[in-house]
């Protein structure tokens, strides 16, 4: 498969807006257009409108022109980890599951690309039992606790040429509610993770709620270079300029299946499809 088939907009890690298109204004806006905002696509659908995918790209969902937002896991140099906000774990969940449904449904087998979930029990995950999914592991566990060390011990051996395997995502979920039982060595090892780890296949996707962004330290946060900022149905919010800049752009007025992120300097919405 070669990447001259791609369309252009879903070769970046983020889609692409078209110059001079505007944030809608939701008081002026017609019931047409309100109702377009939440329209629902599913994985499948956008993959095989916008395909052929080479590998690895994870799709996040569709934004409001229409154009699928994807994360370039193939390119070190344009790879990252993402941080994503929301007002609770099931809002996490339906903006992080279709990106890891969309790689077990891709033609690219547990070969190219796997992931692993840290998360409670609480949270479902249909993706649990995908071939893709090298772990579900409780946070509170043994080897929950052992996961930052052992990704960041991986790393290590492929910066030396070995275990190269797969590219990984590893999905921390709800980190606030699980950090501080983790130990020394987690909380010390997620930083060359996180500044390194792109580069050789494994990335970091967190979720954190809004409530407990302190949780998480800011050394920590800055790491995520690529954020996205879910569903609240609260005003009250951690006092940053992100923060105040998010609520000016009524983002809590979102479908708990939306988010915003920032590209190139412009603020997109997109939907998260739905599993299917």
């Amino acid at each position: 498969m070669t990447t001259h088939n791609l369309p252009q907009a879903i070769r970046h890690s983020w889609a692409l807006r078209p110059r001079g298109t505007t944030i809608p204004d939701r008081a002026t806006a017609s019931p047409q257009a309100r109702l377009a905002t939440h329209r629902r696509p599913t994985v499948r659908g956008l993959l095989a409108e916008w395909g052929p995918w080479i590998c690895c790209m994870a799709l996040m969902g569709m934004c409001e022109d229409g154009i699928p937002l994807a994360m370039r896991l193939y390119d070190p140099k344009k790879a990252t980890h993402y941080l994503f906000f929301g007002q609770d774990d099931g809002v996490l969940a339906t903006l992080v599951e279709p990106i890891l449904y969309s790689m077990t449904v891709q033609e690219y087998g547990p070969e190219h690309w796997a992931f692993t979930i840290v998360s409670e029990e609480t949270t479902e995950w249909s993706v649990a039992n995908s071939s893709h999914a090298k772990g579900m592991i409780s946070p509170y566990e043994r080897d929950g606790r052992a996961v930052i060390p052992t990704f960041a011990g991986l790393m290590e051996q492929r910066s030396f040429g070995r275990h190269r395997g797969p590219k990984y995502v590893l999905v921390l979920h709800d980190i606030g509610e699980w950090w501080h039982t983790l130990d020394e060595d987690s909380h010390k090892d997620i930083i060359p993770l996180l500044r390194q780890g792109h580069e050789y296949g494994i990335h970091v996707v967190a979720t954190l709620r809004y409530e407990q962004y302190d949780v998480l330290p800011r050394e920590v946060r800055r790491l995520f270079q690529q954020k996205v900022y879910g569903y609240t149905n609260t005003e009250h919010l951690p006092n940053t300029t992100n923060f105040r800049e998010i609520a000016n752009l009524l983002y809590y007025e979102l479908a708990p299946w939306q988010a915003w992120v920032s590209a190139d300097g412009e603020w997109l919405r997109y939907t998260a499809p739905r599993v299917g």
